[in-house]
C-alpha cells in the first residue's frame, strides 16, 4: 500500500520533496513553483518553507500500481497533443501546458475530453474548440487531481486519447477570395460601398486575401455568372455582400443555389448576423464555400460572419444541427469594448 509520511519541518533536512511546493504571494503578484519535486531540503530552505505555511513535508512511497502526478502529466501530455501542438517537457506544480505551433484553428475532440474528465482523477482543460489561435499561445493544460493515482486510470486515459490525441491545430494557409458586392443602390452610385474594406481586413487575419472583387446589381443571373467565374479563376472562398434579408427581392440565396450551392444553410441563430448564409460548390473535387454576409457586418465589430469565417477557410463544413446548437450563447453581449473571440459569442 502506498504510504505518505508527514515529517515536521525541523526533521526534514536531507529529505526529498514528494511534489512541487507552490508559493502564493499576492503582494508580489506571484503564484508559482517555489520548490521542485525531488528537491533535497537543506537548512537554508527552512525559513522560506515556513513563510509559505509549510510546517511539515510529505515523504511518498508509492506502490507499483500507482503513478505520481508528474509522471501522469508527462504521459497524458504525450497522448493528448495532436498535430501542430507542443507541450512543456516537464510539469510545474503537477501541470503541463500545451502550445500552438502555428497560427490556426484550435480543434478539440470534445467527446473524448469529456470522457477523460469523467474518469475522476484526470483533468484536461482547454480553450474552446474552433477558436483561432496564434503560434506559441497556450491552448490547454493537463494534470491529475490527487498527488498520485492508479496506473489503470492513466492507461484508460491514454486509450481514450489514442491514436491522434485530442488537441490539434489546423494551420491557416494563404487563400484567395472572390468578393461580390451586390445592391442596386451601390451599383448605381447612390451610396458608397463600405463592405470591401471590412471583408479584406477580416480575411487578412487568417492569411487570406481578396483575389478579385466585383460590383453587381441585384441581378441573379449576373451573380451566378460571377460566382462561377471566380471559382474558375481559382478562388477558394466566395463572399457575397449586400443581400440576405427577408425582402422578397433578395436574390442572393437563389443565386448561390443556382450556381451549384449544396448543403445550403440560410440564416443562423446568432445575433448580430442572423441572416448569414453559406453553402458549398464542388469544383474539381474541391469544396468551395460560398457565403452571404448581411449588413450587420458594417455596424458591429463581430457578427456571425466572424464565427464561421475561420472555419470555412480551414475547410470545415458545419452542418445544420451544429449550427442550430449555436443558439445557446448566440446572442452577443454588445460590450462597450469588444473582446471577441475571448467571449461566449458563437461558442455554443
Amino acid at each position: 500500500m502506498s504510504q505518505i509520511k508527514k515529517i515536521p519541518l525541523t526533521e526534514a533536512i536531507g529529505l526529498p520533496l514528494a511534489h512541487d511546493i507552490t508559493e502564493v504571494n499576492p503582494e508580489k503578484g506571484f503564484k508559482g513553483r517555489a520548490f521542485k519535486k525531488g528537491h533535497i531540503i537543506n537548512k537554508n530552505d527552512l525559513e522560506k518553507l515556513a513563510a509559505i505555511g509549510k510546517n511539515e513535508i510529505f515523504i511518498l512511497d508509492l506502490d507499483p500500481d500507482q503513478t505520481h502526478e508528474d509522471d501522469a502529466a508527462i504521459m497524458m501530455a504525450g497522448a493528448f497533443a495532436g498535430r501542430y501542438v507542443a507541450h512543456d517537457l516537464e510539469p510545474k506544480e503537477g501541470k503541463i501546458n500545451f502550445q500552438a505551433q502555428k497560427d490556426g484553428l484550435l480543434e478539440i475532440e470534445v467527446e473524448k475530453l469529456l470522457a477523460i474528465n469523467l474518469l475522476g482523477d484526470t483533468s484536461c482543460t482547454t480553450k474552446p474548440t474552433h477558436l483561432p489561435v496564434k503560434k506559441g499561445e497556450v491552448v490547454a493544460s493537463t494534470r491529475i487531481i490527487p498527488l498520485f493515482t492508479r496506473k489503470q486510470i492513466i492507461e484508460q486515459t491514454l486509450d481514450i486519447a489514442s491514436p491522434k490525441g485530442i488537441i490539434r491545430i489546423i494551420p491557416f494557409t494563404p487563400k484567395k477570395a472572390g468578393v461580390i458586392v451586390t445592391g442596386n443602390e451601390v451599383y448605381n452610385g447612390l451610396i458608397e460601398d463600405r463592405f470591401l474594406p471590412v471583408i479584406r481586413r477580416k480575411l487578412a487575419q487568417y492569411q487570406a486575401e481578396v483575389h478579385r472583387s466585383t460590383l453587381l446589381p441585384d441581378n441573379k443571373d449576373e451573380m451566378v455568372a460571377s460566382i462561377k467565374q471566380f471559382i474558375a479563376e481559382g478562388c477558394e472562398i466566395i463572399i457575397l455582400t449586400g443581400g440576405t434579408s427577408v425582402d422578397p427581392n433578395d436574390v442572393t440565396p437563389l443565386a448561390i443555389t443556382e450556381a451549384g450551392g449544396r448543403h445550403f444553410i440560410r440564416g443562423v441563430p446568432l445575433q448580430p448576423g442572423n441572416m448569414f448564409c453559406m453553402a458549398w460548390i464542388t469544383h474539381d473535387s474541391r469544396e468551395i464555400p460560398v457565403c452571404a454576409v448581411p449588413a450587420a457586418a458594417l455596424f458591429y465589430p463581430h457578427t456571425a460572419f466572424d464565427v464561421f469565417l475561420p472555419r470555412l477557410l480551414s475547410g470545415q463544413q458545419p452542418d445544420q444541427t451544429e449550427v442550430a446548437a449555436l443558439g445557446h450563447g448566440g446572442l452577443c453581449h454588445f460590450c462597450q469594448r469588444c473582446v471577441y473571440p475571448v467571449c461566449s459569442f458563437g461558442r455554443g
